[in-house]
């Protein structure tokens, strides 16, 4: 949808592939986790880590759009 509105531009472009490689890299990087968690402790930080730069993500998307 947003390459056919709005132009197929090097941003939009780079930004959708960089958000398959983001979910690919997260999808592995919970694979590893489930690996070397032990505890339910360790799970608990490690989601809690996860969750943060999830929550980064999502401040700046409402920053960004708030202003759109």
């Amino acid at each position: 949808f947003l390459l056919n509105n709005y132009g197929k531009n090097n941003n939009l472009s780079a930004f959708q592939k960089s958000m398959d490689v983001t979910v690919q890299l997260m999808q592995q990087s919970f694979f590893d986790i489930k690996e070397k968690c032990k505890s339910d402790d360790e799970k608990k930080l490690a989601k809690e880590a996860f969750d943060a730069q999830i929550s980064y993500i999502i401040a700046n998307y409402e920053r960004f759009f708030s202003n759109l």
